[in-house]
């Protein structure tokens, strides 16, 4: 049987899968100029490494997704933190890589490796699209998350998703400002063309068919 026609299951069609899953080609589409001798670039004494940068981005979604739905199997100490944000101790340390605060092995090699950085981010965000494809839209946008000091009391899990899909994307910003530290040309995330050559192109106007628009696979 031919496996392409297959239908989508609905956790494959759920809107956060979808949008999860353009994201993630968005954060891979900006990671892509790097090297992975990268890593330990930082862009100023005080701030995070390009590595510390996708660790940080993928600890975030994890450390949202155990807010909301509460311990399950990450690969961060932010999976096993109980359901809710009342918790305010990641804020300490927060402007220095994890890898620089974490003993555990595969974080270590994430600091040392954005391949493995990069696939740490991936289950993140697999994590993310199994439990948020595992309720219904009604869940989602209509029940309120638990009294918190952090979330006004109308808040639900739909405003936490788009929290982390903007976290994600200023990080994602992040790097392509690293990548220009490090002389390298940056994708514009939303399609296969440089930013320089965009950004060229907004400024004089110019039109092309190259480099158009590529829909985010499904």
């Amino acid at each position: 049987m031919d496996t392409s026609q297959r239908a989508e299951s609905p956790a494959q069609t759920h809107p956060f899968v979808q949008k999860l899953r353009m994201h993630r080609e968005f954060f891979h589409r900006t990671l892509e100029c790097f090297r992975d001798e990268d890593a330990s670039f930082r862009v100023a004494p005080e701030t995070m490494t390009a590595a510390g940068q996708v660790l940080h981005a993928a600890a975030a979604i994890e450390f949202f997704l155990s807010g909301v739905f509460g311990v399950f199997e990450g690969w961060s100490a932010m999976s096993q933190r109980q359901r809710g944000f009342v918790d305010m101790s990641w804020t300490q340390g927060t402007n220095t890589g994890i890898e620089e605060r974490s003993t555990a092995p595969e974080v270590q090699e994430a600091g040392r490796s954005l391949k493995k950085a990069a696939e740490l981010f991936d289950r993140s965000m697999d994590s993310a699209s199994a439990m948020f494809g595992a309720r219904t839209m009604e869940e989602l946008v209509q029940v309120p998350l638990p009294p918190n000091p952090i979330f006004p009391p109308w808040f639900t899990a739909s405003h936490v998703f788009e929290i982390l899909i903007d976290h994600t994307a200023h990080h994602r910003g992040a790097l392509a400002q690293y990548a220009r530290g490090l002389g390298l040309e940056p994708k514009i995330p939303y399609f296969e063309m440089a930013e320089a050559l965009h950004e060229a192109m907004l400024t004089t106007g110019q039109e092309s068919g190259a480099g158009a628009p590529v829909a985010a696979s499904k």
